[in-house]
Order: C-alpha cells, then structure tokens, then sequence
C-alpha cells in the first residue's frame, strides 16, 4: 500500500499534541505483547522470572490482536509495537508475525516497530526494529545462551534496512559494558543508535541501586557528549533517576495489551512494586513530549515518523 506522507503524519501528531492540551488525552502508541514464547531463557527477562506464575492465554489470536489495532487506530494511535517473548517467532494457524505488520499498515498506522533478540532473520517489513544487545560478546552471551551475539551480528549483516537501533536494559550483569557497548553500535554499520534502560524488577535481584543508576547515566552522559550514538535524549536520562515515576508516567500515551486480552492505559506494572523502581526509558520520553521538550522531540521522532522509500 502507499506509504503515508509525512506532512499528514505531522498534521496527525499536532492534532494529538494540541487536543492533549486541552484535556483530550488518547493514546497515540499502541503497545502489544503478542505471546510470551521465546527461543532464549535470558537471565533479566521478566517473563522468564515469572515462568509458572502467569495465569490465562500466553499468546494472542489473531482475531484478537487484529481487533485490538483496529480498535487502538479508531481511539487515534498511530504507531503499533509488537512485543514479546520473541515476537517474530508468533503464529496463530496459518498466520505469522509478517501478516501482523502487514494487517497494522492495511488498518492505517504510520509506524510498525517490534523489539528482538536478533536470532532469527530480521523482518524487515516494520519502519522501526529494536534488537536487543546487553553488552560484548562475552557478556551478551552469559546473560542470553552461548553464540547468540554472532547469530545477531550475522543477521543484522543480512539486512539493509536503515532504522534498526540496539536495545540495553542495564543490570548487575552488565553495568560496567556502556561504552564498550556503545563502541560496537558505533561499528555496526546497520545500527543507528543504542537506546538505554534500567532493568526494572523482576527479577529483583539484578536491579541496580540509585548510587549504581547515577554513575551509569552519568558516563551515559559522557558517551552522548564524546558523539557516541546514545538515542536517549538528555533530559530523559536524567529522569532515569527519578526511580519512582508514578506521578509522572504519562500512563494516556500508550495503551498496552498483554496476551491473554487483558488492556491497560500505560504499564500494566501501574500500581504495583515494580512501578517504583520503574527504569523504562520510553515513558520519561513520552512525559517529555507531552511537556513539548523539543530536544525530546527531534530525538524520538525517528520513532514516530515513516519515511516513503526512495
């Protein structure tokens, strides 16, 4: 289908901002945990963490998942993400993750992004991929399964597409890797950047202190200043210090379903222990577009706006 020019994608998007200020809050990202099913058992993941205790369906259908993006694109939202699990890995019959994103475009949505551990090919049919890296090899590999990170070297190897960012959620396991890590999306040539995130519980255990958070977002800093490719804007990272964002988390911008139906505006974390030591970035991102931090902006806006191919 034709791709949607970004004059109207602008025009949607200050529509959103401006209804916003006058108290029309709707959410403008769509957030989709498709299934919990993955290939890897990584040492920080939270659904592993949680492995026996989640009750009712682990995977969405496709009615549902397709009800949910037709219903979230009448509301406004205009960027879906698919997460997981592994979220490429879905299927529910004869339907696969690829005719997912290709059902979000057919609906409408500007951006299709989904976040990935890299060990399978890349599906290049989104505008925004996230791969996860949690450090150099040697640290990637203790926290994920041996030889994961040179499968995800090879595979982003294999792809040209052009808005593909790594993502690190930092933890005891690898608060001492930023730079190094920083270094190597720097000389991979397909990567365009290395967004950051605390790990936020569970499981408990491998979450950082605030004397630990302050150090890392310091040198974070640091790498931003020396031109290494930190997508996090300034101010976001400092907020990533504010440990308890309740009060802040702008919890309208997004809606969030998990598998088994259930929706929520914002984490489905709200409200429980694990929103006071929140350490996602995206929503000190979201609160600073919402406050029109323009440095916040520009930053995300790779995100939020899909180019037409050349």
């Amino acid at each position: 289908m034709r791709p949607v020019s970004t004059v109207r994608q602008l025009f949607h998007y200050t529509g959103w901002y401006v209804s916003s200020l006058f108290g029309r809050k709707k959410p403008l990202v769509n957030t989709m945990v498709i299934h919990y099913g993955c290939n890897l058992r990584c040492v920080h993941c939270a659904v592993t963490a949680n492995e026996g205790k989640l009750t009712g369906p682990s995977s969405m259908t496709w009615d549902l998942a397709t009800r949910e993006m037709r219903s979230e694109y009448e509301k406004g939202s205009r960027i879906v993400f698919f997460e997981g699990g592994e979220p490429t890995i879905w299927k529910d019959g004869d339907k696969g993750f690829r005719d997912l994103i290709a059902e979000a475009k057919r609906i409408g949505y500007f951006v299709t992004g989904y976040t990935t551990n890299g060990t399978g090919r890349i599906v290049e049919d989104s505008e925004a991929i996230a791969v996860s890296l949690d450090g150099p090899e040697e640290v990637h590999d203790r926290m994920r399964a041996p030889g994961v990170y040179q499968k995800l070297m090879e595979n982003l190897g294999q792809t040209a597409h052009a808005n593909i960012f790594a993502n690190m959620t930092i933890s005891q396991d690898n608060m001492g890797c930023l730079r190094e890590t920083a270094e190597i999306v720097a000389r991979t040539p397909r990567l365009k950047g290395l967004m950051i995130n605390f790990q936020t519980p569970p499981p408990t255990e491998r979450t950082l202190n605030l004397e630990q958070k302050r150090a890392v977002v310091d040198e974070a800093l640091r790498l931003k200043k020396e031109g290494l490719p930190i997508i996090n804007s300034k101010r976001a990272l400092k907020e990533l210090l504010i440990t308890d964002y309740t009060d802040r988390c702008p919890y309208w911008v997004s809606s969030f379903m998990i598998p088994d139906g259930t929706k929520h505006y914002g984490c489905p974390m709200r409200a429980v222990e694990s929103c006071r030591d929140c350490g996602f970035d995206a929503v000190r991102e979201y609160r600073l577009i919402t406050a029109g931090n323009i440095g916040t902006i520009l930053s995300m806006s790779r995100f939020a706006i899909s180019k037409p191919p050349r």
